[in-house]
């Protein structure tokens, strides 16, 4: 499973254009950087409709650039539905 999204760090909004997710395992998502990120840091996924939420637990080089593992605390599914339904209640 090799999905873009984009991945960005909560505290300053850095975010991170293309990345790539590689797999999802359980609560813990591995993503591929450019840059690396500091363990403990608060970040948001968002690919194919669906924004996660988590927090950095490891960071490594790989190549030209960094493996990221995220635990993943929240989820958001069907994010367009969800917004469709939010405008169609406050129309």
């Amino acid at each position: 499973m090799e999905t873009v999204a984009t991945f960005t760090k909560l505290d300053t909004a850095e975010g991170f254009e293309d990345c790539q997710v590689i797999g999802v395992h359980g609560h813990r998502m591995q993503v591929k950087l450019s840059k690396w990120v500091e363990s403990g840091s608060a970040v948001k996924v968002e690919a194919d409709n669906t924004i996660a939420l988590g927090e950095v637990s490891y960071c490594h080089p790989e190549g030209e650039g960094y493996v990221v593992w995220v635990e993943l605390l929240q989820a958001l599914h069907d994010v367009a539905e969800m917004s469709r339904l939010a405008r169609a209640l406050l129309s």
